[in-house]
């Protein structure tokens, strides 16, 4: 394969936002959208102060790849993918689209954020200030929203086009469009993975896109192919699933181990092995799929009802789901009912402790073989010599203890720092039956994090530490649109809203003398000792000593 041309051009956001958009997909082995508030309003300062925000790499191929719209619910002309910078083209166009986008079946939300003119300062806000989508979308010549406001904000319109409209529609953007003649073979595939991997923005090799390049390569039937795409869409719009999981299951259950998966050479070497072992077999490569499908299936079906995990969007690695398709698979589980009661306990205690413990976050391939081959070489589930095996292995933890809870002050949402904590409180919200706070059962695809004291009420009153701002003991999921209403109010008025039993479901201590501003560091204590006293209770039930513990997998 010959790269065409690799062009920088610089592009306005207005073109962007009014052409460009809708021409970009995002591959499906990307990440999904995992920005915050505070990343999109730092975007946003970037632009407004001239600062450089990173360049946006385009591939345009000859060859089509599973992928979503970067905003629509599915548009398929053209193959422009975006290879880096998907975070911050969704990010404005959430700006654009009045902080909620659709991604093919998949909605994004996001916190609005305003601008003040008289001290000229952004705000996590739907109430103080202007909107920001209001101003870009009537700087950008929309007529409506600039009749709203021009007559909502007569005296400071202007000024909130000059300052912040002008600047962010006129910002300069540097695009790399590589462009492909051909794409035949392996060679072309691994000539993109190794470009992408030398250009992108966090200097990491990405495991996964070279893998899923070098897979599209591969010389297997095109049936099969086309079923693992399946496989990876359906799953994909509805779990969030990554590729990766998928095709480590596969072609371990074909006889490749973790590290000939998901090494490039070593993988298109294997295939070759795996073409001559399987020639003439098609019924029984379909039949590995037929199981594969089932046990992923199967799998997220039990996560979902136990543990209220309707999307990856919380578990810290996706890498810990492997083992539980396996084990399903091994074992022939056809639905979640014909798993033992002991069983399930047995998996979702195992999953929890690992997934918090971040147990694959270092040498997974190593760690992935000895667990599969583990599970295979047992008639059921063997959760002790799983949980032994992490003892001896870094980080050297194969529970969930006191003082993690407890002392769990840490920004829970930068990066993947403690994403084992919205994990948990996830689950626990789950288990407790809690609401939407708008009268509907909570499910964490369609919620928002909350925080219980606002951002910028914290602020405002001279709170800086991110970690307490941004601890567990400060945020909840709840309705999107409930947490826009409540936007910076103060605690101490808007809890007052909500029943005690409300509350309680989302392990919100009930006394109003710990709402206040004063109180903020001793209400942040006393939430995590509810915390904890949830998950303690979990654990038992886990592990079966607990009353309610026929309660999990009943």
């Amino acid at each position: 394969m010959k790269i065409g041309s690799i062009k920088p051009q610089l592009i306005a956001l207005r073109e962007f936002f009014k052409t460009e958009a809708t021409t970009l997909r995002i591959p499906s082995i990307q990440r999904q959208f995992v920005w915050d508030a505070e990343d999109i309003k730092e975007l946003v300062d970037s632009i407004i102060s001239g600062y450089p925000i990173g360049a946006v790499i385009i591939w345009e191929p000859t060859s089509s790849f599973p992928s979503a719209p970067l905003v629509g619910k599915d548009y398929k002309a053209g193959r422009r993918y975006v290879l880096d910078g998907q975070q911050r083209l969704t990010a404005l166009m959430l700006i654009k689209n009045g902080w909620q986008l659709q991604r093919g079946a998949k909605n994004i939300p996001a916190t609005p954020i305003s601008y003040v003119p008289d001290n000229r300062r952004l705000y996590l806000s739907s109430k103080r200030g202007i909107d920001l989508s209001l101003i870009v979308n009537a700087t950008l010549g929309d007529a409506e929203s600039l009749t709203t406001l021009q007559r909502s904000y007569p005296k400071s319109y202007k000024q909130a086009i000059d300052d912040v409209g002008e600047k962010i529609v006129n910002y300069q953007l540097p695009f790399y469009v590589l462009r492909s003649q051909s794409d035949k073979g392996d060679e072309g595939y691994e000539r993109i993975a190794e470009i992408f991997t030398r250009v992108n923005s966090a200097g990491v090799k990405i495991g996964n896109l070279e893998m899923f390049l070098s897979f599209f390569a591969a010389a297997f039937a095109k049936e099969h192919k086309d079923r693992i795409i399946s496989m990876h869409e359906r799953f994909s719009e509805h779990f969030e699933l990554d590729l990766e999981p998928i095709v480590r299951l596969v072609f371990s259950r074909m006889g490749l181990n973790q590290n000939q998966i998901t090494k490039v050479q070593s993988f298109r070497k294997s295939l070759e092995k795996l073409k001559t072992r399987f020639a003439g077999q098609k019924r029984e490569v379909g039949h590995i799929l037929d199981r594969a499908e089932l046990a992923i299936l199967v799998t997220t079906k039990l996560l979902e009802e136990e543990f209220g995990a309707s999307t990856t969007q919380y578990i810290p690695s996706q890498n810990a789901l492997l083992p539980l398709f396996d084990a399903v698979l091994q074992y022939g589980y056809r639905a979640t009912t014909e798993i033992p009661s002991k069983e399930k306990r047995n998996l979702l205690k195992w999953f929890l402790v690992a997934s918090f413990n971040g147990s694959y976050s270092t040498s997974a391939n190593h760690k992935l073989e000895e667990d599969l081959t583990t599970i295979r070489a047992a008639k059921t589930f063997p959760v002790e010599n799983l949980l032994a095996a992490l003892n001896i292995r870094a980080p050297h933890r194969n529970r969930i203890e006191k003082n993690d809870v407890l002392d769990a002050y840490t920004n829970v949402l930068r990066g993947r720092t403690g994403k084992e904590y919205l994990m948990l409180l996830d689950v626990l919200l789950h288990r407790a039956k809690a609401t939407d706070w708008s009268g509907k059962p909570m499910i964490s695809e369609d919620s928002a994090v909350h925080h219980i004291f606002p951002r910028e009420f914290l602020k405002e009153h001279g709170e800086t530490r991110e970690e307490m701002i941004n601890c567990i003991a400060n945020l909840t999921l709840i309705s999107p649109s409930v947490n826009s209403e409540i936007g910076e109010t103060p605690p101490d008025e808007y809890l007052t809203r909500f029943g005690e039993q409300v509350l309680r479901d989302h392990l919100i201590p009930t006394t109003p003398k710990l709402w206040k501003f004063k109180s903020f560091d001793q209400f942040l204590e006393v939430r995590l000792k509810l915390i904890w006293s949830h998950t303690r209770s979990l654990l038992e039930e886990l592990e079966g000593t607990s009353k309610r513990a026929a309660t999990v997998g009943s």
